[in-house]
């Protein structure tokens, strides 16, 4: 096992990324199934995507006050427990305290690695934050696949994905601190930027409810729970792809531009699911939500300078998207008909998408 730091932060994040994008994947299959077990209204079961967030959004908050004394073993613990507990859930609320859990270590591990990697390895940090992503796209593949195989039974993959964080957790303790940016760094360039900030509340709580509540809208649109497993799995496959090109040709592109042609797409896939087919288009929504990170990500950091709590908060503004966006699309979906869910997806797009065109040369400069 390799004993330099820098590469042990690299390959726990790829590990640790790989889990919590299966953990992201398998909750959006949860909320049909729990909705199911135990007799739920889908504004009900969707909590289970909320409280994640909520969780998401504390631990970021957590990472923002405390960032400079956390090390990856802490938020891999909770992985840990939050898993555990998805997996025996003998009761709603219990599953609602897992995926709380389960979510604050996400938050904490999201604004961790992804700052720390970006600093340890200078000019390189941007192609490895696309390879973490990867690795999330992959986790994300892999878990609704092994959902269909184990006959679409959750418990056998919240328990692979608690196994594998224990494992990560033991090979991360060389980590400690590394990639923390040194102390002199705070307080500098810090400064808020409302406009991309608001555009990554839309974007990520679009992204959210798709893979949250998008299993969901299939099944109303009158497919069935395997048949959404696999179609989740493809909306993976395309979020990979998109991430796989990104890694390539990010150097290439303008990092906002990536942004409005992701926001863009969604609003144009969206349409589609609603007007023609959402067994076509809603695996092509994954290649937004496979650019919509990276795309507000940079562009804020350039924005809003290199002070630490800089990732902190764009990833605060982007859970509270991520809490937000499911609630608002759960309560509303339903009257609006068998494909409602993806009539507010089309709605939200757009005018995202006319906004970021709109402000394409300030937010260039």
């Amino acid at each position: 096992m390799p004993a330099d730091p820098k590469t042990m932060l690299f390959l726990s994040g790829l590990s640790t990324l790989f889990i919590v994008g299966a953990g992201s994947a398998v909750l959006g299959l949860a909320v049909p199934f729990y909705e199911q077990e135990f007799q739920l209204s889908t504004a009900t079961s969707g909590l289970l995507v909320s409280t994640v967030w909520i969780g998401c959004l504390t631990g970021v908050l957590t990472m923002y006050f405390k960032g400079a004394q956390i090390t990856p073993r802490p938020p891999l613990a909770m992985v840990v427990v939050g898993s555990v507990l998805l997996a025996v859930a003998p009761a709603f609320w219990v599953a609602l305290l897992g995926a709380l859990i389960f979510g604050i270590g996400y938050g904490v591990i999201a604004a961790l690695f992804n700052s720390r990697v970006l600093y340890a390895f200078g000019a390189q940090g941007a192609p490895r934050i696309g390879m973490l992503n990867v690795l999330y796209s992959v986790g994300a593949i892999v878990a609704p696949y092994g959902f269909t195989l184990m006959g679409a039974r959750l418990q056998p993959v919240f328990w692979a994905m608690a196994a594998l964080s224990a494992v990560t957790w033991v090979f991360s303790g060389r980590v400690g601190l590394t990639g923390l940016p040194a102390p002199q760094a705070h307080g500098r360039g810090f400064k808020l930027h409302w406009p991309i900030l608001i555009l990554a509340l839309l974007s990520i709580g679009i992204e959210a409810s798709l893979v949250g509540l998008g299993p969901s809208a299939l099944n109303r649109a009158g497919l069935s729970a395997q048949r959404a497993a696999e179609l989740l799995s493809l909306f993976f496959v395309a979020a990979l792809a998109a991430r796989i090109m990104l890694v390539l040709v990010a150097h290439r592109l303008a990092d906002f531009g990536i942004f409005v042609f992701a926001i863009g797409w969604a609003a144009l896939c969206g349409l589609g699911a609603a007007l023609f087919s959402p067994v076509l288009f809603f695996p092509l929504l994954g290649i937004s939500a496979g650019l919509f990170f990276q795309g507000v990500y940079v562009t804020a950091t350039r924005k809003m300078g290199d002070d630490p709590r800089v990732s902190p908060v764009i990833f605060a503004l982007g859970q509270v998207g991520a809490i937000l966006s499911p609630l608002f699309y759960a309560r509303f979906m339903d009257p609006l008909g068998s494909h409602g869910f993806f009539w507010l997806v089309t709605g939200v797009a757009w005018a995202a998408f006319v906004f970021s065109a709109l402000s394409y040369r300030a937010m260039m400069r």
